[in-house]
């Protein structure tokens, strides 16, 4: 789950209380990742929170796009598919050998 562009961060300590089994999952998941190296359970935690924060801002993307996508006009929506056909005629054409997938 890291990504190699994160810079060390200045760590906040925090006290939370965590039910038996989020505890226990958070333990396994360190244990599985500390054969590639030691990692700890607040890692991990941070980690799963990172993950879940870029999941939120991707959806809240995805939605302001259909969102856009849905409030169109019709003349906005047929400008848009005039220009993308504009844009595929100034491709050339490739001609493929019938049987083969295109």
């Amino acid at each position: 789950m890291k990504s190699p562009s994160r810079r060390r961060q200045v760590k906040q300590r925090k006290t939370f209380t965590l039910s038996p089994q989020s505890v226990a999952l958070l333990e396994k998941l360190a244990q599985q990742r500390s054969a590639s190296g030691q990692e700890s359970v607040s890692a991990v935690l941070d980690d799963l929170l990172i993950a879940y924060g870029e999941e939120q801002r991707r959806r809240e993307i995805e939605q302001s796009t259909h969102k856009y996508y849905d409030q169109r006009s019709p003349e906005e929506e047929e400008e848009e598919i005039a220009w993308g056909k504009f844009a595929l005629s100034q491709f050339p054409s490739v001609d493929v050998p019938e049987g083969e997938a295109k």
